[in-house]
């Protein structure tokens, strides 16, 4: 496994956990096989096959932080 440290430092932690792996899609979970973590890491974007949404590592950030959030909410919402 390649190190952490040939991706950036503000790469989001959903990048950085598979670093040698392929970009997916956080929406439809599809996998692009032509662009690694780490080239989404370092500033590159793709477009989703199957959903056609345009992700790049800052729109990632912000879903990994929203998904931080609501887990967080649901836990304090329960009974």
């Amino acid at each position: 496994m390649a190190s952490s440290s040939v991706l950036p430092a503000d790469a989001p932690a959903a990048i950085i956990a598979e670093p040698e792996g392929f970009a997916t899609c956080p929406r439809c979970h599809a996998v692009d096989t032509t662009l690694t973590n780490a080239a989404l890491a370092a500033g590159r974007d793709w477009r989703c096959q199957r959903c056609q949404q345009r992700w790049d590592k800052n729109r990632i950030a912000t879903v990994a932080a929203y998904d931080a959030w609501d887990a967080a909410r649901r836990l304090k919402a329960r009974p």
